[in-house]
């Protein structure tokens, strides 16, 4: 290291570029959604493809967390939410303009919250797309959901995740669908979707709590609604690793 003409910092190290991207994961009408926006037509890499929000950390970031952040928000409007950072694509030729390095985050939001996306920035537009028809995306951002997706796969025995996506009071079949959506067939196994089973097991767990309320509707037909304890799940997850299915 040493200082030049400006009296900043330099390097004799060559330094690559580095960048964030984020899947974010939504729920509705019994399937996952991820959240993508179509990059600008002038823009000097796969101009007008869809892509996962995200972009270069810049000198005013102070981390990774922050730079995605700030980009959810310039690019979809998302903001305050908490998005887990779960690995890091290194692999050289996946950036056409230079060697580029990106942190990868998800995170789970309710869609009625951020149903209405625009695009912003050189975000051309930001629409939810359903998991299982995704287009054709740029860089290597299908091989980032697909790692993300499988984060969710394990998660969903250990971390309140299913609960990100459902709003604050929600019917056990909505909670039910999220598993089987998530585990899928062969994990989304035949005691998962035995709704029986599933709302008999479910309804045991001590965070997860029956409201006075139920579902708009047919009054006679309408079901039950519940909602997610935070403070009740940490205090269960202290005595045991594994929970729900």
């Amino acid at each position: 290291m040493r200082l030049n003409a400006n009296n900043m910092w330099e390097s004799r190290y060559w330094h690559p570029a580095v960048t964030v991207d984020a899947v974010i994961f939504g729920f509705e009408d019994e399937e996952l959604s991820v959240l993508l926006i179509k990059r600008s037509p002038e823009s000097d890499a796969y101009p007008d493809c869809w892509a996962l929000p995200g972009g270069f950390i810049t000198q005013a970031d102070k981390s990774a967390k922050d730079a995605i952040c700030r980009e959810l928000k310039e690019e979809t409007g998302i903001d305050g939410i908490e998005p887990i950072e779960f690995q890091t694509f290194s692999k050289d030729g996946r950036d056409p303009r230079e060697r580029v390095i990106s942190i990868a985050f998800y995170a789970l939001v309710s869609k009625t919250k951020y149903n209405e996306i625009k695009g912003g920035d050189d975000a051309a537009e930001a629409q939810w797309h359903k998991f299982c028809q995704l287009p054709e995306l740029a860089f290597d951002h299908e091989e980032i959901i697909q790692s993300a997706f499988e984060r969710l796969q394990q998660s969903i025995h250990f971390e309140p995740i299913a609960f990100r996506l459902l709003d604050e009071r929600f019917t056990m079949s909505q909670l039910q669908s999220i598993y089987i959506a998530i585990l899928m067939p062969p994990l989304g196994s035949n005691r998962v979707r035995d709704r029986r089973n599933f709302a008999k097991k479910m309804s045991k767990q001590e965070y997860i709590e029956e409201t006075e309320f139920k579902e708009t509707g047919n009054p006679w037909r309408a079901a039950r609604l519940y909602k997610f304890n935070e403070k009740k799940f940490r205090e269960v997850k202290k005595k045991k690793m594994r929970l729900g299915y």
